[in-house]
């Protein structure tokens, strides 16, 4: 996907998402949930979503909603470049507004219906200032809307001032599957089988698979390819100048040419056209969002 600006919002987006997709990009975001009912994969979590929870992720992270398919699916999302924040702040306070994301990473906060409202009147008005920048010439209009961003960063922090708790999951179902996805995360750059998987977690392999994909609408081992793919992007863009075949070995991947397949297939460049992306931008270059 290829950004326009170094911050942009898709305001109560409310089209159907088509089937899990995971996906990863260097940009931080803002994922507010709005209506619907939604189980969401963000790293090694596996969340359930209720309207008026804000999600914070760090760059980099792997995510995949899952949104029920006989409900509306309503959310506002922001895309925020944290390079363009230390550009347009002073270093101190743009580190001091950037730390929710830094340090709490990928996390959940469940608003209060005062803090929903306080949100919500925020979100429309910047969904006003942007809809003026697609006008020709109108960059005062994108200014005015950074400028709301800056605010929302503010509450933010005042939100997250106090400490975050994560909320335990509603059904034991959800509970196996965080196991799943647990075990997958400590596990992935090893051989792995669904026996292995399945013994490991004392449950059987039908009722694992069928669990895993009802629950987070993906197999187990789309998820697990997923995340060695994922680490494979990091790796390229840390270290560029390691070849193909030491990062495809690094991730967990025995055969070069499933790598390369899945890696093309997963980000839409090849490997090796990635690697020499990542080589050319250096690894905190901005490079408009492509292959992210």
């Amino acid at each position: 996907m290829q950004w326009q600006q170094p911050i942009e919002l898709m305001y109560r987006n409310d089209e159907p998402y088509p089937g899990a997709q995971f996906h990863s990009h260097a940009f931080y975001e803002m994922y507010y949930f709005q209506e619907g009912e939604c189980n969401y994969l963000i790293g090694d979590k596996l969340i359930t979503l209720q309207p008026g929870d804000l999600i914070l992720m760090h760059g980099m992270t792997l995510h995949c909603p899952n949104p029920a398919p006989h409900r509306p699916y309503i959310r506002t999302i922001i895309h925020m470049d944290p390079a363009y924040i230390h550009k347009v702040l002073q270093a101190d306070t743009a580190a001091m507004l950037l730390k929710p994301f830094d340090e709490l990473r990928n996390i959940r906060i469940s608003l209060s219906p005062q803090d929903q409202a306080e949100l919500e009147t925020l979100l429309a008005e910047m969904n006003r200032l942007y809809s003026k920048t697609n006008e020709a010439g109108v960059r005062t209009a994108y200014n005015r809307f950074v400028m709301r961003v800056i605010e929302l960063l503010h509450l933010i922090r005042d939100w997250c001032s106090e400490p975050v708790y994560e909320q335990g999951h509603r059904s034991q179902k959800e509970q196996h599957v965080q196991r799943v996805i647990s075990y997958l995360e400590d596990h992935y750059l090893e051989e792995i089988t669904l026996d292995h998987i399945a013994s490991a977690l004392h449950l059987t392999k039908p009722y694992l698979s069928n669990l895993f994909k009802d629950v987070t609408g993906t197999t187990v081992f789309k998820y697990l390819y997923n995340r060695r793919i994922n680490q494979a992007k990091m790796m390229f863009r840390l270290e560029p100048r390691q070849s193909v075949s030491e990062v495809c070995r690094a991730v967990g991947f025995h055969h070069l040419a499933h790598f390369s397949r899945l890696f093309k297939t997963t980000v839409g460049a090849s490997p090796e056209t990635y690697r020499k992306q990542m080589l050319q931008l250096g690894p905190t270059g901005y490079n408009g969002g492509v292959y992210d």
